[in-house]
């Protein structure tokens, strides 16, 4: 299957927005007692996705330098350094770190951020490849590589989906690309957000469930029981946790094309106490028309 090319770039001629294939993870634990699982994860994907490659790494200062043995053993020992430490990495395969491959990890540190906007905030473990990586290996690859990353991590949510990813500057112009045509592309931050907390961060293709909001469904059992569709899976996995899986493939939802995605709107109905909305930053108010997007399998 291949997936529409999405493109936005702003008034300088810098790109904003562009398609991706993302799997990001939500971990509602300090950083200190997930470091060695994330760590892990990470060495996972870089090994899996090859040939594709990270070549730069950031420094920690704000600079980027080549990504080799030396450089991640580094990175590496700065997120297993100790306790009470916040943490990140931040890996790209090109310089201009923005449209292709990229990993970045935020880690909390044990001791709570003093300002109230910032309580809800969860380490995140987000992993963007190009979607040419989707459609040369497939969704089962695809698939495959998910379940053995959050094997390794204790997340509280997370999803695998073909994404608009836009910077949060190019957001409401990015949306025009996939608004109203392609009704099942979630619009996403060009790097990990971590005020989440423990809702989950929309419906997709998968969807990684754990607690409190498992529970919450009345456990797997409860969800047997309140899914039975045609075209959707659900995988029980170690740790009270489960995947649910919406058709074999991310669809995008074509409107011109008569798609209309009920399973997406099934689980978005179901799920619709526990999403996520987004939050303000600074005082500044979130565009209507991005809420009403992240909603709109509930409309």
């Amino acid at each position: 299957m291949r997936y529409p090319r999405l493109r936005y770039y702003d008034k300088d001629g810098w790109l904003g927005a562009s398609d991706a294939l993302l799997m990001c993870f939500y971990m509602p634990h300090p950083n200190e007692r997930i470091a060695p699982a994330v760590v892990r994860a990470v060495e996972l994907f870089r090994e899996r996705i090859r040939p594709h490659q990270l070549a730069w790494n950031d420094t920690g200062e704000g600079q980027a330098e080549p990504l080799d043995e030396a450089s991640w053993e580094r990175t590496r020992r700065d997120m297993l350094a100790g306790p009470k430490r916040a943490a990140f990495i931040q890996m790209w395969d090109s310089p201009r770190r923005f449209g292709g491959l990229h990993v970045d990890y935020r880690g909390l540190s044990a001791v709570p951020l003093p300002w109230p906007d910032r309580k809800d905030d969860v380490c995140v473990l987000y992993l963007r490849l190009p979607t040419q990586y989707l459609e040369e290996r497939g969704p089962e690859h695809v698939r495959v590589l998910a379940l053995e990353l959050a094997a390794e991590l204790p997340f509280s949510s997370g999803y695998v989906d073909f994404v608009l990813c836009s910077s949060s500057e190019d957001e409401t112009e990015a949306l025009k690309l996939i608004r109203p045509r392609y009704q099942g592309v979630p619009l996403a931050l060009s790097g990990a957000t971590m005020n989440v907390g423990t809702w989950v961060d929309g419906v997709h293709w998968m969807n990684f469930l754990g607690q409190p909001v498992l529970g919450k469904l009345g456990g797997v059992s409860g969800l047997r029981e309140r899914l039975v569709l045609p075209g959707l899976s659900l995988q029980e996995m170690s740790g009270d946790r489960v995947l649910i899986t919406l058709g074999e493939r991310p669809e995008v939802g074509d409107v011109e094309a008569g798609q209309t995605l009920p399973l997406h709107r099934a689980l978005a109905q179901l799920l619709a106490p526990s999403l996520y909305q987004r939050k303000s930053f600074f005082g500044n108010p979130v565009p209507e028309e991005l809420l009403r997007w992240d909603r709109r399998f509930l409309e």
